[in-house]
């Protein structure tokens, strides 16, 4: 049983709308603004812009550093008027400390540090921050670990108070490790559906190297062998107060700050583990596309890049103005290239991380399907602009005026003031770096913006990902660079399989199926949320399938499916849907080789609309279930699956790949059962069919969901 878009059980719609407003210059007048005309508007509007002021020097506030006896530095930064107070506590200790087998650990710690003490519970702990209208966090990256804390300035003490007890006593309760797992499971299930995710996991895999600590990602598997033990221990290697940073800011006394700091972290001992070795990752000798294939997909997500700089860096300033130039806005030339000049895109941006070992430019868009390749060529060529030509004077003032004129923005808030000074003090730059960055940034010239585009943005030498459907897309991206052909998991496929006409798929013979009733559960998280029953029925020379869906929360679906017992070929469909308050109609049948009838969707998927479309051995939307359970499987096993899309109006191609053999644990029993993979345009959905024929779904896991469904019974009719 497969799920789309107008037959999932629960169905979210997100729909994105723009406000239109007519032209000012249609405009009778200006409204409460009697006896002026909008032409005098008209005219006002096209003056030229007063010139910018001149600019003001922006003094950086004054702080105090302190080092503890246990090594702890102490940043005291006194700023703002508002009587508020921001503590953050970091140590050397993210996610490159845990080992490649259980990626993932630094997130899941720093999850689970403000969730049990051996001091206090996790309701205690939201209780006793909440009751003085504060927050409390915590937070890993790549390379840190920290603790944080908010509060008005009178309650700095309770503040104190539990950042140390986090900080030094965390507990990890078993309930509490489990509920963050099965989170995190669940989040990374959702990933599989979301093509930029899909595309920044492989991007960093292939810039740093499958070993290298930033180009590991956290999977099911590492996650799922995470034990409390390891938890434990990795807090004990990650968060000691030897070279940790303590940074208080805002309306603070900096002797109540070290009377609380030595109060509450000053018998605190011990070292971290060292920080581990990050050998600088080699650029590619070549230019090189990796084409994730995601079937049907109307759009391609476009990653292209290599590794920059390190985080100590010293020409930062000069990077950032070349980034602006390139992609760091809407005025950049990707921007205006690509989204206002061709129309490709809603967006197109660049960027570059800096941490602690040597980051990642990176180029990043979403363009229409038909011009994949177009895009690619253009931002490879964008990126060698930047080091082959002289930099206009007008580009130059745009970049520096924004990023010097928008710093003070970045200091308005003593939080603020901090998490800028944070990353500098982090990272072991100057702190002359971030008090003269507006002055650094007007100092940089073209020609260190060459430089850095000669250094930095080698298109002859760039990782370039793109997320979307090979069958349309392949051909193009050939003639640009090498190409290489990936599922969604990254491993690679035949692309003479993709790429296969229809034609050579074998017939499926419907004589197969057996008449029967199966129910279903379906699960949400681990928790109950609806039922299902499935009735396929054979009446003379066609197959009736009847499917009831019933959700907890009301609503439901009811589909008859009427085909040939033979072939399979469609001869109609009543489907009945809603959910959330919408309502779904579908009434289909074959006339004459042509599939046609009556689609009533809501209006945020089109509304009421005509169907007819030509047959072309395609199947009607639910068909893919009894075409999986009457066909030959075998491990290695490919073939497509055609269908008619209702809510989108077109043709669609399921690619279904038979992966091993397994058995399945369900509330029906013990199943032996082939694990099957099949390829939307929505991601990847999991089936476990029934080994022995008819191959009846046993268990399905849906793409982007913390959803199951599963077998509960199976009768004859």
């Amino acid at each position: 049983m497969m799920r789309r878009p107008g037959t999932m059980l629960a169905t979210t719609l997100l729909v994105a709308g723009s406000l239109g407003l007519p032209g000012l210059a249609a405009l009778p007048g200006i409204p409460g603004v009697p006896g002026v005309p909008a032409t005098l508007f008209s005219l006002q509007a096209q003056q030229e812009p007063p010139p910018p002021l001149a600019p003001r020097p922006i003094e950086f506030p004054a702080f105090e550093r302190f080092t503890l006896p246990n090594g702890i530095e102490v940043v005291i930064l006194e700023y703002g008027t508002q009587p508020l107070a921001s503590i953050r506590l970091y140590q050397r200790g993210g996610g490159s400390l845990a080992p490649a087998d259980r990626a993932g650990l630094g997130d899941l710690a720093a999850t689970l540090l403000t969730r049990g003490t051996t001091t206090r519970s996790a309701v205690e702990i939201s209780e006793a921050i909440e009751g003085v209208g504060g927050s409390l966090s915590s937070g890993s990256g790549p390379d840190f670990l920290n603790v944080s804390a908010t509060v008005l300035t009178h309650h700095l003490e309770v503040a104190f108070e539990l950042l140390a007890d986090v900080a030094r006593n965390a507990s990890f309760p078993e309930a509490e490790v489990e509920l963050a797992r099965r989170q995190t499971l669940s989040g990374l299930q959702a990933q599989l559906g979301q093509p930029q995710a899909v595309a920044g996991r492989l991007f960093r895999r292939l810039v740093y190297g499958h070993d290298h600590p930033y180009g590991v990602s956290p999977t099911p598997e590492s996650v799922s062998a995470i034990t409390r033990d390891d938890l434990v221990q990795f807090r004990d290697r990650a968060l000691q107060p030897e070279g940790a940073l303590l940074l208080v800011a805002g309306a603070v006394e900096r002797d109540r700050v070290l009377a609380l700091a030595e109060r509450h972290l000053g018998d605190w001992v011990g070292e971290p583990a060292a920080a581990p070795h990050l050998d600088a990752p080699a650029a590619p000798e070549q230019t090189r596309i990796h084409l994730v294939h995601r079937p049907g997909s109307v759009q391609s997500v476009i990653l292209a890049g290599q590794p920059a700089v390190a985080g100590d860096d010293p020409d930062f300033a000069g990077i950032e103005v070349a980034n602006r130039i390139l992609g760091g806005g809407a005025d950049s030339r990707l921007f205006r290239i690509l989204r206002e000049e061709k129309g490709w895109t809603y967006g197109a941006f660049s960027g570059v991380t800096r941490p602690v070992g040597t980051g990642v430019f990176q180029v990043s868009t979403e363009v229409r399907t038909p011009v994949t390749d177009s895009a690619v060529v253009e931002i490879l060529h964008q990126m060698d602009r930047v080091g082959v030509e002289p930099i206009s004077s007008e580009e130059m003032d745009a970049a520096r005026n924004y990023l010097a004129g928008s710093f003070p923005l970045q200091l308005e808030t003593a939080s603020q003031v901090a998490g800028r000074l944070a990353t500098t003090l982090l990272l072991g730059r100057q702190v002359e770096e971030v008090s003269r960055f507006p002055e650094r940034i007007r100092a940089v010239t073209p020609a260190d913006v060459q430089a850095t585009g000669i250094r930095m943005m080698r298109p002859e030498q760039s990782v370039v990902v793109v997320v979307g459907d090979a069958t349309q897309i392949l051909e193009g991206l050939d003639a640009i660079a090498p190409v290489t052909l990936l599922d969604l998991q990254g491993e690679e496929l035949d692309r003479s399989e993709v790429l296969s006409p229809l034609a050579e798929i074998v017939p499926w013979d419907a004589s197969r199926l057996e008449e029967g009733v199966r129910r279903y559960e379906l699960r949400f998280d681990g928790n109950p949320v609806g039922s299902a029953t499935y009735r396929l029925e054979r009446q003379g020379d066609a197959w009736v399938a009847t499917t009831t869906v019933s959700p907890t929360m009301g609503g439901g679906q009811e589909t008859v499916l009427v085909f040939d017992a033979t072939d399979f070929t469609p001869r109609s469909l009543r489907q009945n849907q809603s959910a959330a308050g919408l309502e779904l109609e579908v009434e289909l049948e074959v006339v004459g080789g042509r599939i046609v009838g009556q689609a009533n969707l809501p209006a945020q998927l089109g509304g009421a609309r005509d169907v007819d479309h030509p047959l072309n051995e395609l199947l009607f939307p639910g068909m893919d279930e009894f075409v999986m359970a009457a066909s030959e499987l075998a491990e290695g096993v490919r073939f497509r699956i055609p269908y008619l899309d209702v809510v989108q109006g077109q043709a669609i191609t399921l690619d279904v790949r038979v992966i091993g053999r397994e058995v399945v644990e369900v509330p029906a029993g013990s199943f032996d059962a082939w694990r099957v993979e099949v390829g939307t345009a929505q991601g990847t959905l999991t089936l476990f069919l029934r080994a022995e024929g008819p191959h009846v779904l046993v268990k399905q896991l849906f793409s982007g969901q913390p959803v199951t469904l599963e077998l509960t019974g199976i009768s004859p009719l």
